[in-house]
């Protein structure tokens, strides 16, 4: 035995109160070890790209299920959808509206398109305003707009 695991056993007279002992002291190491992870799964999880953010989250449940407290499909989506941007509401909402039920996979094959079209249209975004001041500009040019009614001689 280590000298930590050693210090927790001196007074104990037999290997089945040994045994007990460290039983107790495991058990209760993995019911910390399980609440910490199920906050972590809490935790936010900001700025990150939609793959990262599946990623840490499948470190957890993984990290859940070897301690011996797996977590069920819907308890794992419940955990991805939880700390998503508003911009993922919309999603959210035709998923859990759904009656049939989704797979974990499936979730994160449509949260990472879905991510890209996000991505899509910030850039589109992105780029209208500068098409917009350059119309802008043109058109509040007097030189570059037609003159009705007026000639010059």
């Amino acid at each position: 035995m280590t000298t930590p695991i050693l210090t927790k056993m001196i007074g104990l007279c037999s290997a089945s109160q040994i045994w007990g002992k460290l039983q107790v002291y495991y058990a209760s190491q993995t019911r910390a070890k399980i609440i910490k992870l199920k906050t972590q799964l809490k935790a936010p999880k900001h700025d990150r790209s939609i793959s990262t953010y599946l990623l840490d989250i499948k470190k957890i449940v993984d990290m859940l299920g070897a301690t011996g407290s797996s977590l069920t499909n819907e308890e794992h989506l419940e955990a991805i959808f939880y700390d998503l941007s508003k911009e993922y509401e919309s999603f959210i909402t035709a998923v859990t509206s759904c009656l049939d039920p989704y797979t974990v996979e499936d979730i994160e094959a449509l949260l990472m398109a879905h991510e890209e079209r996000l991505e899509r249209y910030k850039t589109q975004d992105h780029l209208l305003p500068q098409a917009h001041l350059a119309t802008t500009r043109s058109s509040s040019n007097p030189i570059s707009r037609p003159m009705s009614g007026f000639h010059i001689s």
